[in-house]
């Protein structure tokens, strides 16, 4: 499930039948010369990128990433602390298209190496769970401030996730009176950063409400059950990305060093030698805006802690990223650890 963003390419319109551009980038002589540019042209078509493809994934891997605001409103108070493990499982559209037709997930991750041990040109089974795995450990602080970093690991890929959360009680504790009714009410938010990935920056800010009331059992356990919500921005930045990875642009070239004067390689294969250059490209910077829910519980004993929560889109993912088609997603998480 490692992105490759480079197959996320499309044909310029107009090619000739029996060409696409990752023919034209391994030969473009040859296809200057069967189908002539006209006088003045100085470049062959490249490919072009799927940017509502990379949106689409981009968008849905920042979802599946994003901070779990997995705690209820109160704080581990003064002095208290928490570790524990993290799993996460984040539903995506594993066979949805994008705009232009294309199953982006299917294109655009690495799938199974074939007999000859090399990957083909489309992952045909996608899953459609992504795990992430993490070590979480929380830290109260005074003034109901709670701090957390976070470091996890999504299964079946190269990639890593990091971040950090801060958690603010407005209303936490009281057992007496009118406020000993009332329930725990936390603000909060988090960042998750993802890393082993040279080919895009993808970043999640979540900015989370909870309210939760905990229910004493016995003398030793405390049952914990909050709802909340959450306001996600997805923030994805593609380096260069070369969408015709398979031909090799200084071979095609004729590769003769550098112009002094304007910079660009001098190559020795003709005319249009340097054609593959122009398949080096980045695709559109993205930011995306999400609405979640949370419902959850959690339980305590003694230093045992326990938990689980689910999170929902609360609105189709297109209604403020116009650029995104998939359907709504959800993230089903487990939690177990010590709380001292």
């Amino acid at each position: 499930m490692d992105p490759t963003p480079d197959r996320l390419y499309l044909n310029p319109p107009g090619l000739p039948a029996g060409w696409n551009c990752q023919q034209i980038a391994a030969n473009p002589n040859g296809f200057a010369k069967a189908h002539p540019l006209g006088a003045g042209a100085t470049d062959v078509p490249a490919c072009l990128p799927n940017n509502a493809g990379w949106a689409n994934m981009m968008s849905e891997l920042g979802y599946a990433i994003a901070p779990s605001a997995f705690h209820p409103a109160r704080t581990t108070g003064f002095g208290g602390f928490a570790l524990s493990l993290e799993a996460s499982y984040a539903h995506i559209n594993a066979d949805a298209t994008d705009a232009n037709g294309v199953q982006y997930w299917h294109v655009g991750t690495q799938g199974q190496t074939t007999p000859s041990g090399s990957y083909g040109t489309s992952n045909q089974t996608p899953d459609s769970i992504l795990q992430i795995y993490s070590l979480k450990a929380r830290k109260g602080l005074p003034f109901g401030f709670e701090i957390a970093g976070v470091l996890g690991y999504v299964a079946n890929t190269t990639m890593w996730v990091g971040g950090a959360d801060i958690h603010w009680a407005l209303l936490e504790g009281y057992r007496t009176g009118f406020l000993g009714y009332m329930p725990d009410i936390a603000i909060g938010g988090g960042v998750r950063t993802m890393s082993g990935q040279s080919d895009f920056y993808l970043t999640t800010v979540g900015i989370d409400a909870q309210i939760s009331k905990p229910i004493a059992l016995a003398d030793a356990a405390v049952l914990t059950p909050y709802i909340g919500g959450q306001r996600l921005m997805i923030y994805a930045n593609s380096t260069d990305v070369n969408l015709a990875p398979n031909a090799d642009a200084l071979a095609v070239c004729g590769y003769g060093g550098v112009n002094q004067t304007t910079g660009s390689p001098i190559c020795k294969n003709g005319t249009y030698g340097n054609a593959d250059f122009n398949n080096l490209t980045v695709f559109q910077k993205q930011t995306f805006y999400r609405w979640r829910g949370i419902a959850g519980l959690t339980y305590r004993y003694e230093l045992l802690y326990l938990g689980g929560q689910f999170a929902m889109d609360m609105e189709d993912p297109g209604a403020e990223n116009s650029i995104v088609t998939g359907a709504r997603q959800w993230t089903m998480s487990l939690e177990a650890g010590v709380f001292f």
